[in-house]
């Protein structure tokens, strides 16, 4: 047996399920198709964005007393793990850890799989999982077919469409082309708001060559399909 996972290995074919379930394959109705994948891609959200928010909270709830805890605590440990996960200082102000940790608006998640991965048809979905056209540069991934001479990136390989989605909220989060995001949603927050797919989709021109383009893409997608009703959170 380990001598065929190598071989998987090397021949970089994947061992993971690719792509959405078959069932949703089959779906000839388009309505039925994209509610399915709608509803898909929510669940999968909505799991991703509470882990965020119980990070969130407990850096609120301990960042002031943070030092007064046992290096050895459970607390204390998890502190490091959040710390090394958003790469920050440990002398970092609360404020530097609200501004990364935070959700990604369900609408937006939900429109940019949309557009990038063509409702989940894309080669890219089918064959590595990658539901955001996620880039690599470590030599490991699907050679895009329309890549300008000179580059060199792969289109990253995900071992589900879950992983996929959790590694586009943290290029989001940390990303540097995406500075502005976050700043936007901060703002918003301190202003008691609740940050929607349509406003802070308008700062994310860098997330493709299409730029002012691709924003007016991403809300009439979210516009088209209502996706607004699902950026409520508790």
């Amino acid at each position: 047996m380990r001598y065929i996972v190598l071989i998987f290995i090397y021949l970089n074919i994947s061992l993971f399920a690719m792509g959405l379930p078959s069932e949703y394959y089959k779906i000839k109705d388009v309505k039925k198709m994209k509610r399915y994948f709608i509803s898909y891609i929510l669940d999968i959200t909505k799991e991703q964005n509470k882990e965020i928010l119980k990070d969130r909270y407990f850096i609120k709830n301990l960042h002031k007393n943070i030092d007064k805890l046992p290096i050895n605590s459970k607390n204390y440990q998890r502190f490091l793990n959040i710390q090394k996960r958003y790469k920050l200082k440990s002398n970092a102000p609360l404020k530097e850890y609200l501004k990364v940790i935070d959700v990604i608006p369900n609408s937006l998640v939900i429109a940019q799989s949309i557009v990038e991965s063509g409702w989940g048809k894309s080669r890219f979905t089918k064959k590595a999982n990658n539901i955001f056209g996620q880039w690599t540069w470590s030599g490991k991934g699907l050679t895009p077919t329309n890549r300008d001479k000179g580059k060199k990136h792969l289109i990253k390989i995900f071992p589900s469409i879950k992983e996929s989605v959790r590694g586009y909220m943290i290029n989001l989060n940390l990303g540097w082309g995406y500075k502005d995001f976050r700043e936007l949603r901060y703002k918003i927050r301190q202003e008691g708001k609740v940050p929607t797919g349509i406003v802070l989709s308008k700062t994310l021109i860098n997330y493709s060559s299409r730029r002012e383009k691709y924003v007016k893409i991403l809300q009439n997608i979210i516009r088209r399909n209502k996706l607004l009703q699902y950026d409520k959170y508790r």
